[in-house]
């Protein structure tokens, strides 16, 4: 008997099966037997007629291929093609909540922040208009009112045990949703290192005409480069480090707001025990005092969140007053309701336009731009933080005057606003690793070949071209990071808070 038959496993299973999901390196095709002959002629089923299952094996395993291959497609599809085919299919609409609106201000300073990022090593835009520092400072404003809210209304209703189960839930969560999605940012950055496009634009990072970003070094090899990582990465999470731009790692020097967000998001948890018993009045009053004090010690990160509480706290006055006029009167309403609508849009309506002044104000020398002359020698001496003063003022004054002007709220809850809202925090970490690889990469190519280098014209029509696709990749990358990775880390925070803490 030929010693290299038993070698050889059977095409089937003792109940006729095929196994398919076995790999083709278990069968040993070139083993000899003691005789020298091949094992190769053991591939002859063993004289065995194909089952009815061997049949439709290969067409089952093609169309479990087919099906993969389309849900990792459908994985790439944008949401809002996703949601356009949801919406065509259940013939629905989704609601909005409340504050929406807020969302749509998140996402459109998020998009200008990029766009800040993309143009500022090309183009001078530091003396012409602020772009960093006031949207910054919308963030965290924002960021102060949407984790106050709910903890206001519980306090103005004297709910102090639900309060408490509020805060701590969101300080349990807060550092997993901030800084888990940056791991990943940052970690496809160490590939994106590895694979070479890193050191492909560094020549032309180094050689940008305005401002200079880090670019990332590129290690000679991968243990070197993972170990560098892991150390980025426990300097980006000392929360203990108050000073300026404390975290702030080359991997992406635009992260650096991340620790400051998370530093100032539990310095607002804890005003927020500070004031809980207060009266409304005393409240507003203690905080107006914290953001005073704030300001002398040039604390600018602190002052927009303590705005975001004052400002969550008036809306919750004005909605009930309005709601206590209107139940006291008939249903065709109180005279003096829209009386006082009225110059409540008045005066929102003047403190955005002054808003969109104040936050305007330069990056980079305000004492000689005209128009800001004056404002720089009101900025108090000691305030280290110059080209913050005046933008943080006007941020605060800009998301005052939005929650008070409902066509205003419109426009923030529109489709595009609304889908930039829904990516901005994943727009935020994943646009720098987009600019260093793909737009450095696309603006020395075209510059190269259309000679732009020689031609100003030549050169922004270049640049405009680039930027029109960075865009687009961007917006896609970062709509694939939003469901890849950033719902999950938020889903995971809820998993985690509900298998810690007792009901």
């Amino acid at each position: 008997m030929n010693s290299c038959s038993g070698s050889v496993r059977s095409f089937h299973n003792e109940d006729g099966s095929t196994p398919l999901n076995e790999k083709l390196d278990d069968y040993d095709f070139d083993t000899r037997s003691e005789n020298g002959s091949s094992c190769s002629e053991a591939w002859s089923y063993q004289n065995q007629k194909p089952s009815s299952r061997d049949y439709i094996a290969i067409p089952l395993l093609i169309l479990r291929s087919i099906n993969n291959l389309g849900r990792l497609l459908y994985i790439l599809l944008p949401t809002f093609l996703q949601n356009s085919h949801k919406n065509d299919q259940s013939g629905k609409q989704e609601k909005l909540h409340p504050t929406a609106y807020l969302d749509g201000m998140r996402g459109l300073a998020a998009f200008a922040v990029f766009l800040c990022h993309l143009s500022y090593g090309t183009f001078d835009i530091t003396h012409t208009w602020g772009a960093g520092p006031p949207m910054v400072a919308i963030f965290f404003v924002i960021s102060g009112y949407a984790l106050s809210y709910k903890p206001l209304k519980q306090m103005r209703s004297r709910d102090f045990e639900g309060l408490m189960t509020t805060l701590t839930s969101s300080a349990f969560r807060r550092p997993l949703r901030l800084f888990l999605p940056c791991f990943a940012s940052t970690f496809i950055v160490l590939c994106l290192t590895r694979l070479g496009l890193y050191e492909l634009t560094e020549d032309f990072a180094n050689d940008l005409r305005m401002v200079h970003e880090d670019h990332y070094w590129t290690a000679p090899d991968v243990l070197t480069q993972l170990c560098d990582w892991i150390q980025k990465m426990v300097d980006f999470v000392n929360v203990f480090d108050w000073s300026l731009y404390s975290g702030s790692i080359d991997l992406d020097r635009h992260l650096w707001t991340i620790p400051v967000e998370f530093r100032c998001s539990m310095a607002l948890f804890l005003t927020h025990i500070l004031v809980a018993r207060m009266t409304t009045r005393l409240r507003i009053a203690c905080l107006v005092f914290l953001i005073g004090w704030g300001t002398y010690w040039t604390r600018w990160e602190m002052v927009p969140f303590w705005a975001g509480i004052i400002l969550a706290e008036l809306d919750l006055v004005n909605l009930a007053k309005d709601e206590r006029s209107l139940s006291e009167k008939d249903v065709g309403g109180d005279p003096s309701v829209s009386h006082r609508s009225f110059w409540r849009t008045w005066f929102a309506s003047t403190t955005l336009v002054i808003g969109l002044f104040l936050a305007s104000y330069p990056d980079a020398d305000g004492h000689v731009s005209p128009g800001y002359v004056q404002l720089t020698n009101m900025i108090p001496n000691r305030y280290s933080e110059k080209h913050r003063f005046w933008p943080t003022i006007g941020a605060v004054m800009i998301v005052y005057s939005v929650n008070n002007l409902n066509y205003i709220k419109r426009i923030f809850t529109t489709k595009a606003l609304s889908y930039l809202g829904q990516i901005s925090f994943p727009l935020y970490v994943c646009h720098g690793f987009v600019i260093h690889t793909f737009t450095y990469f696309a603006l020395d190519w075209i510059w190269e070949v259309t000679d732009a280098y020689a031609d100003q014209r030549r050169l922004e029509k270049g640049f405009a071209m680039v930027a029109l696709c960075t865009i687009a990749v961007t917006v896609w990358i970062s709509d694939v990071f939003l469901r890849v990775v950033d719902m999950r880390c938020v889903r995971f925070a809820r998993w985690l808070e509900s298998k810690t803490f007792k009901p």
